[in-house]
Parts: C-alpha cells; structure tokens; sequence
C-alpha cells in the first residue's frame, strides 16, 4: 500500500510542478516540487527516506571543499576559502556520523539530532531543489521578439573583456541577429558599473566589445553605473524607459548559465518582464560559481528559509528521539 500512495504522491507533485512552470517559471517552487516528487518516487522504489538528504549533504560538502581547496594555490589563500574548507570538512564529517547512529539502530544524543542531521540536511535538500529549478528553468524557450536584450556585467580583467563576459556578450549578439533576421530591431543595453579597480565602467568596455564585433553603435545604450544583478536590471530599465519602452514590454536577460537561476529570480521580484537565457561557461569554473549562486538565492527568501529551517529542525528531532530505526 505504501508504494502506491507514494507514487500517486510522485504523479501529484510532478503536475503541480508542470503547472507551476507553466504559470511562473520564475519561482524556486518549480524545484521544491520537484524535489518532493523525486523523493516520492525513491520511497515508491523501496529507498529508505534518508538516503536522498544523506547523499546531498555529501554533495553539498564536497562542493564547499572543493571550493575552499583554492587554499592550495596562492591567489586563493582567503579567510573566505578557509571558512568554505571547514565547513565542507564539517558537512561531510557530520553526514557520516548521522549515518553511522542511525545505521546503528540507536537513537544518538540531543547533539546527534540537532547538529548532525539537521545542519546538512535542510541546506543540501535546498540546494537539490534550486538545481532542479535551474535545470527546468533552462530548458524553457524564451519568448521571441524581446523589445530589447539586456546583458550583465561580470567584470573587466586588466581593463580589458574577459572569456567569462565574452561569452555573454557573444550570446547577446546572437540573440539580437537571431532577431533581426526576424524582421525586429531590440536594443541591446550592455550593462556593469566600474569597479576600484577598472580603468572603466564594464557597460562602456562591453559596449566597445559589441561593436566591435559588428553591432551597429545604434542599437547600443550603454549602462554604466551598476554594480549589482539587481541594479544592472533596474538601471537598464530605466534606459529603456528613457527610449520610450513601456513596463509591459518583455525583455531578454543574458547572463552566464551558473547565474541564470538567480537573475530570473531577481527579474521577478523586481518585476521586470524578461526571459533570462545564459552564455557558456569554463567546466572547472561551474562548481563554485553555481555554489556562490546558490549561497546568494537563499538570502532572496530568508522568511522560507528559516520557516523551512524549522520544519526541518522538527522532523530532525522527531526521528532522533521518538523514532527507532533498527
């Protein structure tokens, strides 16, 4: 009887996930249900319930150590690697101890439930949950005809476009004669701030970067004062504005891939009606930036977040306590 409730459990989520995407793919929900579905679905398959939080906070521990190893080459020795090194050493030690108590058919001390489950717990299922949003979010085909083609800036190296932003900036130029070969005419608006330590604003090194490669300097309205995602968003906003661009018009968003999740998530708290597509990125530089990304969504929902923390921290207590698993 159990397999079968947890698979119409499994069907369930999965529409609510379809309808959600469907709705508003811009929402972490997409990922929570399906992350409620996959672990429907395991238990169907006979898993035992922990072993999907068990093998995330593996994942989870090792993207922090892998981040924090960094430590090995001078440039990256930092208080910030250093904190990242001890706390995946910390996840993955605390994931192994939780598995050997309960493995063990005893109940452990307040500590083993409180600390040893509950810290990797709660953050390594919402990392499985926003990975999953990404991945759906990204499959999504965005709309055509944007009035205009948003690109962020992810900073100058030497004064000069770096492999990183090239690669949105060539993904933006793309999309614009991908358009114009459609018959339409989108701004493109090249947007980054400068830094202390840039010898220029990165929306005017952009800006050159489009033109150069054979955007028509028309078609270009520079930003050159943000220095955040959610300031690239809302200053090129009101470029656009300025060119007499309504709020209904939707626009497109180019990005890296690790950061188009996030960017998505800030155009629909800001309520910019964009679709948020992404340029390819190096494999080795993918982990830790998608961690780093992932880090900065949960400051997005601290309400949830801490609401989900103490779900968790009742079903941690309840299975430490009350339940024996022998």
């Amino acid at each position: 009887m159990r397999p079968l409730v947890d698979l119409v459990l499994t069907v369930a989520l999965l529409g609510l996930a379809v309808r959600a995407a469907r709705t508003e793919p811009r929402r972490w929900l997409v990922g929570v249900l399906l992350l409620g579905a996959l672990w429907a679905a395991l238990s169907a398959a006979g898993v035992e319930p922990l072993v999907l939080p068990w093998v995330a906070s593996v994942a989870l521990g090792l993207l922090f150590v892998g981040n924090g190893l960094r430590l090995l080459r001078p440039e990256g020795r930092s208080l910030v690697n250093l904190l990242a090194l001890a706390l995946g050493v910390a996840v993955l030690v605390a994931t192994v101890v939780s598995i050997a108590v309960f493995r063990s058919g005893q109940t452990g001390p307040p500590v083993v439930g409180a600390v040893v489950l509950l810290l990797p717990g709660y953050p390594a299922l919402a990392l499985v949950s926003y990975a999953l949003y990404c991945l759906t979010y990204r499959r999504l085909r965005p709309r055509p005809e944007p009035a205009a083609i948003i690109v962020l800036g992810s900073g100058l190296v030497d004064g000069t476009v770096p492999q990183l932003l090239a690669h949105r900036l060539d993904a933006a130029a793309d999309a614009w004669r991908t358009e114009r070969d459609g018959g339409q005419d989108p701004l493109l608006v090249p947007s980054g701030g400068q830094g202390d330590d840039e010898p220029m604003a990165e929306g005017v090194a952009m800006a050159a970067y489009l033109v150069a490669h054979g955007i028509p300097p028309e078609a270009v309205a520079t930003e050159d004062r943000a220095t955040t995602t959610e300031e690239n968003l809302l200053l090129a906003s009101e470029i656009l504005r300025s060119r007499g661009l309504g709020e209904d018009a939707h626009l497109r968003v180019v990005t890296s891939n690790f950061h188009v999740g996030r960017a998505a998530l800030l155009t629909r708290r800001l309520g910019v009606d964009a679709d948020v597509t992404g340029g390819p990125t190096a494999w080795y530089f993918l982990p830790s930036a998608f961690l780093r990304e992932f880090l900065a969504a949960l400051t997005l929902h601290p309400r949830t977040n801490l609401t989900g923390l103490g779900l968790w921290a009742a079903g941690t207590a309840y299975l430490a306590y009350a339940v024996p698993l022998a």
